[in-house]
Parts: C-alpha cells; sequence; structure tokens
C-alpha cells in the first residue's frame, strides 16, 4: 500500500469516527437476554492514532491529537508517519472503514485469548471479518487496536451474542433508550430488568 492510499483511507476514517465515536460512550449489552453482560467503552480523540496503525515522526507530528486533527483538517503528509515493518498497518487499515461504525457492525464480544504474541488488548467486539480491541482505562475501555481477524479466532471460547449497543455524549449521565444496533428478536424492554443496567438509563422507571 501506498502511501497516499493511506492518508485517503486515514483521512476519510477519521471524518467517520468524528461524526459516531469521538467523545461518545458506547454501551456493549451482550449474553444472556434474561442475565445480559454490558462493558461501556470511551472514544477519545487520542484514541484514533493506535487503530491506524501507523507510526508518526514525533518531530512533525505533536502527538495522537495533534495527528487526528491533521486527519480531519486533510492536512496529513506522507511525511509524518510510517507503516509498521510488521505489516499489521495494512491490515488495520483495510478494515478502519468499517470499524468506524463499531456501533452497528460488531456482533459479538469475547475476551482476547493473547494467541498474537506482539499484540495487547484484552477486551474485543467485532464479527466475523474485523473486530475492535479495548483495554480498560479507569471505570471505561478504550480502544486500542483493529484486527483483520474472525472474532472466533482470536478469543476465548464461546464468545457471546451482542444484544444491543447504546451511545451518548461523554458529558451525559445516561443513555439514550434508542439503540444503535439490537440484534434480531431481542426485547430490549427486557435487557432493563438488570438493575445494573436499568441505572444507565433515564426515562427507565
Amino acid at each position: 500500500m501506498k502511501k497516499q492510499q493511506a492518508i485517503k483511507i486515514i483521512t476519510e476514517a477519521a471524518k467517520i469516527y468524528n461524526k459516531n465515536l469521538e467523545n461518545k460512550n458506547l454501551l456493549f449489552i451482550f449474553g444472556a437476554e434474561k442475565s445480559p453482560e454490558f462493558f461501556e467503552a470511551s472514544f477519545l480523540p487520542r484514541n484514533f492514532l493506535h487503530l491506524t496503525g501507523v507510526r508518526i515522526f514525533e518531530d512533525r507530528i505533536f502527538g495522537s491529537v495533534d495527528f487526528y486533527e491533521r486527519c480531519l483538517h486533510g492536512k496529513l503528509s506522507p511525511s509524518d508517519f510510517s507503516f509498521a515493518d510488521n505489516g499489521t498497518t495494512e491490515m488495520k487499515l483495510s478494515v478502519l472503514p468499517q470499524l468506524m461504525k463499531i456501533q452497528t457492525c460488531a456482533k459479538m464480544v469475547g475476551v482476547y485469548d493473547h494467541t498474537k504474541s506482539v499484540l495487547y488488548t484484552e477486551k474485543i467486539a467485532g464479527n466475523i471479518y474485523a473486530c475492535m480491541g479495548f483495554v480498560k482505562e479507569n471505570n471505561y475501555y478504550i480502544p486500542n487496536t483493529l484486527l483483520r481477524e474472525d472474532i472466533r479466532d482470536i478469543s476465548v471460547r464461546p464468545q457471546k451474542r451482542v444484544l444491543a449497543i447504546f451511545k451518548k455524549e461523554i458529558p451525559q449521565k445516561c443513555y439514550c433508550i434508542t439503540p444503535c444496533y439490537s440484534a434480531k428478536k431481542i426485547d430490549i424492554s427486557c435487557l432493563f430488568a438488570s438493575e445494573n443496567l436499568k441505572r444507565k438509563f433515564e426515562v427507565i422507571q
């Protein structure tokens, strides 16, 4: 992959990230309807760089937020970054646009099984084509990698089906009750039987 092609993919993905994920929390609800599990993710401007797989030149770009801002404003240059030597940059870029809509494309959640010795991540959300990895930071998980992998091949079995995904702005206390995604034949109201989940939503009595 040439750098100009990479820049096109990255800048377009940054705009999708800005629209869909920047400064948002996602609530992933998964597992069994009668006893749902969940985790919350936080998406900040500084997280975008790690999802691209590129290595910035620190004498030209002043950190991950500067990189993201340059992407948004079409100011990223081929001399600003390099590809990873192990080929992972191209793999990440091939699924980057798709995963900027993780709130609608994640169908399963799993725990990373450490099959790849050079990769560190904890929780994985995705599908049979691509996944996003998360690590815990304070009370939330933050995205730290992308994988062009079937989630079933890189996470501890059994993986758990995503039941629903909800979104809110980070400053807001409660999630909107309209899901970004819900699995087929799921009664969303059943998910709120859990007291821990009920507290995540306004309007729910």
